[in-house]
């Protein structure tokens, strides 16, 4: 299984959580989302993957659509954009601009 990978073209972050456990996926959303919104970001697309584990069983996309049912992730976002193996986050645009790349390191 791979490990997590970040890019950043300083508009949108995308955020691949393929090799991480949940909990891990939760806390690298919330650490990129904040350092997202802080440099200005408009997107942050999160690549969760389609979870084809067993039924009931608790996976990235479960946790994180689970985060935006409850309200616990989505009032970041402006609007959000669901799909089969990602969701984006569109970010409000109030901050500054930083030019400065956001790296997986950053985030960990």
């Amino acid at each position: 299984m791979g490990m997590p990978q970040l890019t950043d073209n300083g508009r949108i972050v995308e955020l691949d959580l393929h090799g991480a456990t949940v909990d891990e996926a939760i806390d690298l959303t919330y650490n990129t989302l904040r350092l997202a919104k802080q440099r200005g970001r408009s997107r942050l697309k999160l690549v969760h993957g389609s979870s084809t584990t067993a039924p009931g069983k608790r996976t990235i996309k479960t946790a994180l659509h689970d985060l935006l049912d409850r309200g616990e992730l989505g009032g970041h976002a402006t609007n959000i954009i669901r799909s089969q193996n990602t969701l984006v986050l569109a970010l409000d645009l109030t901050a500054s601009t930083d030019d400065t790349r956001i790296r997986l390191r950053d985030v960990q």
